[in-house]
């Protein structure tokens, strides 16, 4: 059995949409434009071409080849549209995917201790939130620039400096 490349994940369907298998999308991208038409992404195990997406309630409103009634599109609620890792386009040099940081190892600037590791990274309207498990502890670390301090996926290493009162 052959292992399938990783995915990059894009958006996540949320439901179908009316009667001619238009899909609402919740975008989990910073670039939209890879829903824009014509453009190819993978749902369900699909490979399916966008014919036409449009921005609606933070989200998207597309419609794909092929799924052209509400019962293709219900069959498709909850999963995700992914690319090929090989698809991931170049972030300036501070910015990161999520799964380039799942993994790595988070340091308290101040004494060098390993905190744990970073086990998802969680997406709010404010910043995102890592969370870093050791063991059955869990903690929650806000990707702030003032609690964040330096990552370097290269080293597999997070340098954090968390407030005295967050620790423990």
């Amino acid at each position: 059995m052959t292992e399938a490349e990783p995915a990059l994940r894009i958006g996540r369907v949320l439901k179908a949409h009316g009667v001619k298998g238009a899909l609402r999308i919740e975008l989990l991208t910073d670039f939209p434009d890879r829903f824009a038409p014509g453009n190819e992404v993978e749902v369900a195990g699909r490979r399916l071409t966008v014919v036409r997406a449009e921005g609606q309630d933070g989200g998207l409103l597309v419609t794909f080849n092929g799924i052209d009634d509400r019962g293709a599109a219900e069959l498709l609620t909850g999963e995700y549209c992914t690319l090929p890792l090989s698809e991931a386009r170049r972030l300036p040099a501070d910015r990161f995917y999520h799964f380039q940081l799942v993994g790595l190892k988070v340091l308290e600037a101040r004494d060098g201790r390993e905190i744990g590791r970073v086990a998802e990274v969680l997406t709010y309207e404010a910043n995102d939130v890592l969370r870093v498990t050791s063991g059955d502890r869990e903690i929650l670390i806000p990707m702030i620039r003032s609690v964040v301090r330096s990552i370097t996926p290269d080293q597999g290493v997070i340098t954090v400096d968390r407030p005295e009162e967050a620790e423990g």
